[in-house]
């Protein structure tokens, strides 16, 4: 949890001095913090001159970069010049992708703060802000001193640490020469020791300054071993050069030679290689030298050197340490350095080229919808030791690359058969996909490719009718010295192309096989639905869903599903037909109360199918008593798999009731469609593996859509059940789109959720009121159905509903508009029936009461 931050009110007139101006402010310690807690009197005298210096830093990341994801983080930075407004902290803070910054000053005061220069490599970065606008704290900053880490040196880490604001961890430098310290991440530091203490830092610390009894920085905090108190510092060498061209204005030279070294003493290194002459040549010139660098990886551009190369010479001179390294690699940009290395034994002197470290950092990204692209970069190309122009990372797996299948962090390197290394070339190749348009991708999986390096091939679906193609570019920051910006350019839309529907299979249809799967196989379809996660108003939150549907109008195109299928109106649907061809469809109607939704192939498309003679035909509903179904009557399943293939099975209907209530559909936690009001109906024997289908007769009758609900149970994890839908609640709806396709179809409802009682225990509790017409309706239909008798009563009323004011929650449903009421299908025909004379106009109730409360 955050922390509250206060803004404090401007000064009274009271408070400034006799020239209208505030007073010097004096020096305090924060909150809570007493000369004893902060070490000792000299200890306190140094933090209360510096934490004017301290800020708490909160960046929010934009849009996902690299292995950073849209998010919001905690850190701390402190201020090494208080005349230009530079503020000193991790490049884990400062992110490397668009971020918005604030910094909280000591006095609670709030700046927007913005990204001045990010190291390519090492973990430190500066943000930069107007030092004109701080009104209560005190100008301060912290001086630099990299020379003054030393081992045994009284260290003290001040910062948010946890995420509480100025915090101060005491702590003994125990070590300088540490290599990095290893993550499982796509960045990792490189070409630096850190130093390490036991002073206990955790999250919000990074970026906190190390404090030495001088007043001086130090080192920088840069992580922490978690389940011990091991902190590692950043050593501040490389930060001070860079802060030295930032004060100036200028760019900040950093050079590279595709290759990360790490240091190991000399007795190691006697075991790959180095001669006792080398180590006598090596102690001679620097005598307290303990060991040399040696090559740990390179990238796939530097041929040259090779891991395992020990650096005997940099330059003609000996090279023991980092800091020399960088000192070379820095002044070389550009060009090449002389190096002298010992392979398996064998002296080899050569020249590596020098490269411009920035430009192998990615400064622009791809935007399509949710998906975020940019080039691999160094880091990632070094991990996955890959081209730097391999392909374009993933960082976040939006609308149109889902479609594809592939994860986060995959590598995209071609798109069709143009090669994508570039956001240009990405931009370029995709700017003439129309919308709707499926395109051909090949990718890299990242996230496994150490156990799996296998080039896939996939078909993604452009969308360009929510968002635009859109290419990003960041100008200033480590190029010339200025903060960073980050401009957009939108690529124009092409035309759209013709839906012309591409057959999958012979439009022949099934030829052997099971009867009942010849005769259906035209009639049912399977269901693709897929949304922007942004607009998941019913959806699950992925924002996908599949299922299976039935063809119940063969002229229009017309489809019967489930909610589970087709969720809400807003999202792209495609249908599969007859296993032959997949087309777009547009959701033509949802039901607000049941799990049904109706859909309609797109025209154009439709007719292209039918002119090719696929196979359609729209499925025979039951009418009349066939429309129901009864306990222990023998059905076929007719339906889909989870693969997609079409099977049948028999089945037996084990119940026909209206689920009530520990049996009730749960309540979800956030607001999404729940079945009520219905009677489902449950199969004894329900087929395993089924993605969706029918319920029908020995001839291919219709009499139940056998649909997927979606529900939530107590422990919060998401679940999907398969019932049916006998045919007599939805084949109304179905023929009133038939009949008048053009008219919105519209449901009558009581806004009132109704559970069944037993008429038993009703009767207990009635005192023989109950009306002996209505008990004599119930018992004749339960008994056909081979149930308990039953009645409907009130559980909850919707507010501002039609039935506030007029039911009440236990109320027993009698009869509505003057029609015995005996189940949830006599209430469904009720309404229908007082909708068709008329008393939709008044569905108020104030002309028409279609309620009757027994007395």
């Amino acid at each position: 949890m955050m922390a509250e931050i206060s803004r404090p009110s401007l000064p009274s007139p009271a408070s400034l001095g006799t020239d209208g101006v505030l007073p010097a402010k004096r020096p305090r310690l924060a909150d809570s913090v007493t000369a004893a807690s902060a070490g000792g009197g000299e200890w306190a005298e140094v933090i209360s001159q510096l934490q004017p210096a301290i800020v708490a830093l909160k960046v929010t990341t934009v849009r996902s970069f690299e292995e950073d994801p849209a998010s919001t983080s905690q850190g701390t930075g402190f201020v090494v010049d208080q005349v230009r407004g530079l503020i000193l902290t991790n490049r884990h803070i400062t992110g490397v992708g668009p971020v918005r910054a604030t910094a909280t000053f000591d006095r609670h005061e709030e700046l927007e703060i913005e990204v001045l220069y990010r190291d390519p490599v090492h973990d430190f970065g500066f943000f930069r802000y107007d030092p004109a606008r701080l009104r209560l704290t005190r100008c301060a900053e912290i001086p630099l001193d990299p020379q003054g880490l030393r081992v045994g040196a009284e260290v003290r880490v001040i910062g948010n640490d946890a995420g509480e604001k100025l915090q101060i961890l005491s702590g003994t430098i125990a070590r300088i020469d540490r290599n990095v310290p290893e993550f499982n991440t796509i960045y990792n530091d490189e070409n630096t020791f850190y130093a390490g203490a036991g002073a206990g830092t955790s999250g919000g610390s990074s970026g906190s300054p190390v404090l030495s009894k001088e007043g001086r920085a130090i080192a920088l905090n840069a992580a922490g071993q978690e389940g011990a108190a091991s902190a590692f510092f950043l050593p501040l060498d490389r930060v001070q050069y860079a802060l030295g061209f930032l004060r100036t204005g200028l760019p900040v030279p950093r050079g590279t030679c595709l290759a990360a070294f790490l240091f190991k003493p000399f007795d190691e290194l006697m075991r790959v290689g180095l001669h006792a002459g080398h180590e006598l040549e090596v102690l001679t010139a620097v005598p307290d030298a303990t060991g040399l660098l040696i090559v740990d990886s390179v990238l796939c551009e530097q041929e040259v050197l090779k891991a395992g190369d020990i650096l005997l010479r940099l330059e003609d001179k000996v090279c023991t340490s980092f800091v020399e390294l960088e000192q070379v690699l820095d002044s070389k940009v550009g060009g090449d350095a002389r190096v002298r290395i010992c392979r398996g034994g064998e002296e080899i002197d050569c020249e590596v080229q020098v490269r411009v470290l920035h430009d192998l950092i990615p400064r622009s990204f791809v935007e399509l919808g949710l998906d975020t692209l940019h080039a691999i970069g160094y880091h990632a190309a070094r991990r996955a030791h890959l081209p730097l122009d391999a392909g374009m990372y993933l960082a976040k797996v939006g609308y149109v690359f889902d479609s594809l299948g592939c994860g986060r962090s995959s590598l995209i390197t071609y798109v069709g058969k143009v090669h994508t290394p570039t956001a240009e070339a990405l931009v370029k190749a995709l700017a003439d996909i129309p919308h709707r348009q499926y395109f051909q991708v090949s990718w890299y999986e990242l996230a496994d490719f150490r156990r799996d390096r296998t080039m896939k091939t996939g078909f993604a679906k452009m969308s360009r009718a929510w968002f635009p193609l859109r290419l990003w570019r960041c100008r200033g920051g480590a190029m010339d010295g200025t903060p960073e910006r980050w401009e957009a350019q939108d690529i124009a839309v092409p035309p759209p192309s013709p839906p012309v529907p591409a057959a999958l299979a012979a439009p022949g249809g099934f030829q052997g096989g099971d009867p009942l799967v010849r005769r259906l196989s035209a009639s049912l379809v399977t269901i693709r639905f897929r949304t922007d996660r942004r607009f998941c108003t019913e959806a699950s939150p992925n924002g996908f869903s599949e299922g299976a549907g039935v063809l119940v109008d063969a002229e229009r195109g017309l489809v019967l599903t489930d909610r589970h299928a087709v969720p809400q109106s807003l999202g792209d649907v495609e249908v599969t037909i007859a296993g032959a061809a997949t087309v777009d469809a547009e959701v033509l109607f949802v039901h607000p109360l049941h799990n049904l939704a109706i859909i309609r192939c797109d025209p154009e498309a439709y007719r292209e199918l039918r002119r090719a003679k696929v196979p359609l035909r729209a499925a025979s509903l039951a009418k009349g008593a066939r429309a129901n179904l009864r306990p222990g009557e023998d059905v076929h399943f007719v339906g889909y798999d989870n693969q997609g293939n079409v099977f049948s099975n028999r089945v037996t209907v084990a119940a026909c009731y209206l689920p009530s209530g520990r049996d009730e559909f749960p309540l979800w936690d956030v607001p999404r469609f729940r079945e009520r009001n219905m009677d489902i109906v449950v199969l004894a024997d329900t087929p395993e593996d089924a993605l969706g289908g029918v319920l029908c007769d020995s001839s291919g009758t219709v009499r139940a859509l056998f649909a997927a609900f979606d529900m939530q149970d107590s422990d919060r994890h998401e679940s999907t059940e398969a019932y049916g839908i006998a045919a007599n609640l939805f084949g109304p709806l179905v023929e009133r789109v038939r009949q008048q396709p053009d008219v919105p179809l519209e449901v009558c409802s009581l806004d009132a959720e109704l559970t069944a009682i037993d008429v038993a225990t009703l009767a207990k509790g009635a005192h023989g009121q109950l009306p002996k017409a209505w008990l004599k309706a119930v018992g004749q239909r339960c008994g056909r159905l081979g149930q308990v008798a039953r009645a409907l009563r009130v559980h909850r009323l919707m507010p501002i509903g039609v039935s506030e004011g007029r039911l009440r929650s236990g109320d027993v449903l009698l009869s509505v508009g003057d029609q015995p009421i005996t189940c949830c299908l006599d209430l469904e025909a009720a309404l229908a029936t007082w909708q068709a004379v008329g008393g939709a106009s008044s569905a108020s109730g104030t002309k028409r009461r279609p309620i009757r409360r027994p007395a």
